[in-house]
């Protein structure tokens, strides 16, 4: 059985980030208030995700950042009387806080990406063989040390600029301007990466 995470297609990303933007401009026109629209926004997908990890029986760590940070959020909005401002932080504190641990195991030296593939070869005992000698490679240890690093600092850079506009810009323009962000910054990672990656499949 391959046990291997789906890749990352460009047009999946796009989507996570656009779609949100859209149920929020439509529930807004609804309803008629930017703040209630935010929160459905941010409340939908985590429920979604915890839903599907029930279903599932299968605890996805990105998942139970998303569902926490949402409850956390959604329970300091009733408790300030409808502050959106945890609402508008909830977004990097996501993203933030998965780039700095990124980070952070690369100067632990236990990089993320790593422990992700000795996972994967513990789960795959029949795989198991091939990757622990793949791994043996200290440039294959490495590459997957760098692509952490750039993985992490590209979700760190999102966070810090989610956090900055969650704190500078009115709740109505929230939405529509942090989703451009994102779409610069993770796009702009997304592209280093390819390129990274695609420089480690070529011959030297």
């Amino acid at each position: 059985m391959n046990r291997r995470p789906p890749q990352l297609a460009t047009h999946r990303l796009l989507a996570a980030i656009v779609l949100p933007l859209a149920a929020y401009l439509v529930i807004r026109a609804v309803i008629g208030s930017a703040t209630g629209a935010l929160a459905i926004t941010e409340a939908v997908p985590a429920t979604w995700l915890l839903v599907t990890a029930i279903v599932r029986r299968r605890v996805n760590p990105v998942a139970v950042v998303s569902v926490v940070t949402v409850a956390v959020a959604l329970a300091a909005y009733a408790l300030t009387g409808g502050d959106p401002l945890a609402l508008k932080l909830r977004r990097g504190a996501v993203t933030g806080t998965l780039g700095l641990a990124a980070l952070a195991s690369v100067g632990l030296g236990r990089p993320l990406l790593l422990l992700v593939v000795e996972h994967i070869a513990k789960a795959s005992p029949e795989r198991a063989p091939e990757i622990r000698a793949r791994l043996a490679d200290p440039a294959r240890r490495r590459s997957l040390t760098m692509l952490t690093a750039l993985i992490g600092l590209t979700l760190a850079v999102d966070g810090a600029s989610q956090i900055a506009l969650a704190l500078t810009v009115p709740t109505g323009m929230f939405a529509a301007d942090s989703t451009a962000a994102r779409i610069v910054v993770l796009g702009t990672g997304l592209v280093a990466t390819a390129g990274f990656i695609q420089r480690l499949k070529t011959p030297h």
